[in-house]
């Protein structure tokens, strides 16, 4: 990976991850399958002793269907698919991932049309964990998936959004300048004029402040108790970008 790095001009190395897909669970399979087989064969008997003394040999279709189920079931566990070894880099100009055997694949900051965090805390009867997910969505198509089964996935997730929003904010921010809107991901967009989504919008001397409050991005308009629109921030695309860039447009309007 890294000398297709190099090959590819994506500059300095920012960090690494690996998944670790998980082998058949034989914890699970091997009593499945012994219970399964004794079943199987206890049924057998008890079908072949009842039809031995009068025909009623389908008592041992319970004990037959018990078996059934619990031989499906570590096949299952057995056979099921399990997503292939994966590594994935971010450096100073672009993201690369490998899969398996595969030849690396790369894409410039450039050639990335959005990266959001789905970051969610889990809760639980005896506790809660977070459950960390990174999206990354090349303009080309297909998408890289980093989430809690590649390790060290919170520092990845914050050094590879660091480093995209810093190059996507000046690409923006002379996409502004140039007259146009900045979509993010039809959820709203924003121009030099204010922000918001279809006709309602607000001007950028109207915008009080933008939190964000409990998973949710809250734009507040001056003079106003509630938040003039709430907007999910798990999954917000572009998220540092758009905070950055009202950052820096509500400043210059209130110059």
């Amino acid at each position: 990976m890294a000398v297709a790095a190099q090959e590819l001009g994506l500059g300095a190395f920012g960090s690494l991850v690996e998944n670790n897909p998980k082998r058949p669970e034989w914890a699970a399979i091997v009593p499945l399958s012994l219970v399964g087989l004794g079943a199987f064969a206890f049924g057998i008997a008890i079908a072949a002793e009842g039809e031995r003394q009068d025909g009623t040999w389908y008592n041992g279709l319970p004990m037959l269907a018990m078996a059934a189920f619990a031989l499906g079931l570590a096949c299952w566990f057995l056979l099921r698919r399990r997503p292939p070894k994966t590594w994935v880099a971010w450096y100073e100009h672009g993201v690369l991932r490998q899969t398996a055997d595969d030849e690396p694949e790369a894409w410039g900051w450039d050639e990335i049309d959005q990266v959001a965090r789905q970051d969610v805390q889990v809760v639980k009867q005896f506790g809660s964990y977070m459950k960390y997910r990174l999206l990354v969505v090349p303009e080309a198509g297909g998408q890289i998936v980093v989430d809690n089964t590649y390790g060290g996935v919170l520092p990845f997730t914050e050094g590879l959004t660091d480093t995209f929003s810093r190059s996507r904010v000046k690409k923006d921010a002379g996409r502004l300048n140039a007259g146009e809107r900045v979509d993010f991901g039809g959820i709203i967009d924003i121009n030099t004029g204010g922000l918001g989504k279809g006709s309602r919008r607000l001007g950028w001397r109207e915008v009080e402040r933008i939190d964000l409050k409990n998973g949710s991005l809250h734009i507040h308009r001056r003079g106003d108790a509630r938040p003039w629109m709430a907007l999910p921030a798990v999954g917000f695309p572009n998220l540092l970008v758009f905070l950055t860039l009202c950052d820096v447009l509500q400043r210059q309007n209130s110059a």
